[in-house]
């Protein structure tokens, strides 16, 4: 074959190889909104007693599909997902381990540890929640369930929140009583972890006991992908029910599994009282 026609040959391989190429990438949807939510939680850990804390959250979605998620756990994540990443968080992570070994003071570990798990993904034309989390030391799981008709009650009552009237609406889910404000101004169904089902986005949502309180305090319009999460092989398949008892269980013997798998000591776990069990998950119906 001469020169010339070898280089022809080539360049039409790469063109067509080109194209394939382009083709075979992931297409991922894209979110027409990006909500910025504090999550405020109130629980109760081991001898530290109650504990107050706010969570960042982000709601990418459109009329169809959303994710919430955290961003400083999907940074971690994403530095996970690669072994230079990992290097680099691995030190960060030993580093803040000895600090904690040497002040006792569990703030000292800093943003190297993960402060939630948490990913929530709802499909509309699935009709499916999947449900990424970390339960204690046990290991990464997610399931997967039909998304729920809430029995939303929504009442005259209104207020404002970013500039948007919204109305109060009620439901029952799950073992807890939910109020939420939704803004018909913006017609995505959709809210913050899985609240979802009211004619319009909810932006500030809280349950009776004062526990879990999620509150918009940024909404923007997005065409940012609504990409999965990284490094799904890691995550066994579980229940819903299953996933809620091994947090518990983590929940109620933390330092007892931490000192046993990786022998760093964090002091006795509380005992287990009519007190302590008044903090409990977003859901409670595992019990």
């Amino acid at each position: 074959m001469k020169p010339n026609r070898i280089l022809t040959v080539l360049a039409l391989f790469c063109v067509v190889f080109g194209a394939y190429a382009k083709k075979k990438q992931v297409d991922y949807p894209h979110a027409d909104i990006k909500v910025g939510y504090n999550y405020h939680k109130v629980f109760m850990r081991g001898s530290d007693g109650v504990i107050e804390r706010d969570l960042p959250f982000v709601l990418l979605a459109n009329t169809k599909e959303s994710k919430f998620y955290s961003p400083p756990t999907e940074y971690k994540d994403s530095l996970q997902s690669t072994p230079k990443g990992k290097a680099i968080y691995d030190k960060l992570l030993h580093e803040a381990i000895n600090k904690y070994i040497e002040s006792k003071d569990r703030s000292s570990m800093g943003d190297a540890t993960y402060k939630t798990h948490l990913y929530v993904f709802k499909s509309k034309p699935d009709n499916l929640y999947e449900i990424y989390d970390y339960v204690g030391m046990t290991g990464h799981f997610y399931y997967t369930e039909p998304l729920d008709d809430m029995a939303w009650e929504i009442t005259d009552s209104a207020k404002t929140i970013l500039g948007y009237e919204c109305f109060m609406a009620t439901a029952d889910y799950h073992g807890r009583h939910w109020t939420a404000w939704f803004t018909p101004e913006i017609p995505i169904q959709d809210g913050p972890w899985k609240l979802h089902g009211l004619p319009g986005l909810i932006l500030e949502a809280s349950e009776s006991t004062g526990q879990h309180h999620f509150t918009a305090n940024g909404l923007e319009t997005s065409n940012a992908e609504i990409r999965p999460i990284y490094n799904k092989e890691r995550f066994d398949k579980t229940s819903r029910i299953e996933m809620l008892k091994m947090e518990r269980n983590g929940r109620d013997n933390g330092a007892a599994i931490v000192k046993a798998q990786i022998g760093l000591d964090l002091g006795p776990d509380a005992p287990i009282t009519e007190e302590s069990r008044k903090y409990d998950f977003l859901e409670t119906d595992y019990h």
